[in-house]
C-alpha cells in the first residue's frame, strides 16, 4: 500500500507533525511543493490555519490532486484554535471525488511557533507526540 506525506507549513509546526506522521510510515514528508505524480492508496496532507483559512499553496495543491491517482486522503492541521484548514481541505477533497478518511488530526499549538510573532516552532510536547502516534497507529490499524 502506497502512502504519501504533503504539508504546508509557515512556521514549522506542521511540518513537525508531518514528519512525525512520515516517520510512522517510514516514508519521508514532503511539501505541498512536491506534486503526487504516480497512485497514492493513502496522502496524508495538512497545513496552517492562517487568519481562519488554509495557506494559499496548500489550497492550491489540493484543487491540482488528480482524483484518480488518490485512493483516500487524510487530514492534519496544526492551529491555535480553529479546525478550519481541514474543513476546507476535506471540501476541496470531496469535491473532486476523492475519498476522505473519516479521522482527522489538529493539534492545537495555541501561539506557538506563530512564525509572524517571532516565536519557535516546530517543537512538539511529549503529548502532542503522543497524540499523533495514537493517531497513526489508528490508521494502521484499519489498513490490516
Amino acid at each position: 500500500m502506497k502512502t504519501e506525506v504533503r504539508y504546508q507549513s509557515r512556521g514549522g509546526n506542521t511540518k513537525a507533525v508531518a514528519v512525525l506522521i512520515a516517520n510512522e510510515f517510514n516514508i519521508k514528508a514532503e511539501p505541498v511543493e512536491i506534486p503526487i505524480t504516480e497512485y497514492t492508496d493513502i496522502l496524508f496532507v495538512g497545513g496552517g490555519v492562517y487568519e481562519w483559512r488554509m495557506d494559499k499553496t496548500l489550497r492550491e495543491f489540493m484543487k491540482r490532486l488528480d482524483s484518480q491517482k488518490i485512493g483516500q486522503i487524510v487530514c492534519f492541521s496544526t492551529t491555535g484554535y480553529k479546525n478550519s484548514a481541514i474543513e476546507q481541505m476535506k471540501h476541496i477533497a470531496k469535491e473532486k471525488g476523492i475519498a476522505v478518511n473519516k479521522n482527522e488530526l489538529l493539534i492545537k499549538m495555541l501561539l506557538k511557533g506563530h512564525s509572524w510573532l517571532g516565536l519557535e516552532s516546530g517543537n512538539l510536547s511529549d503529548k502532542q507526540i503522543k497524540t499523533i502516534i495514537n493517531f497513526t497507529d489508528k490508521i494502521k490499524e484499519e489498513l490490516q
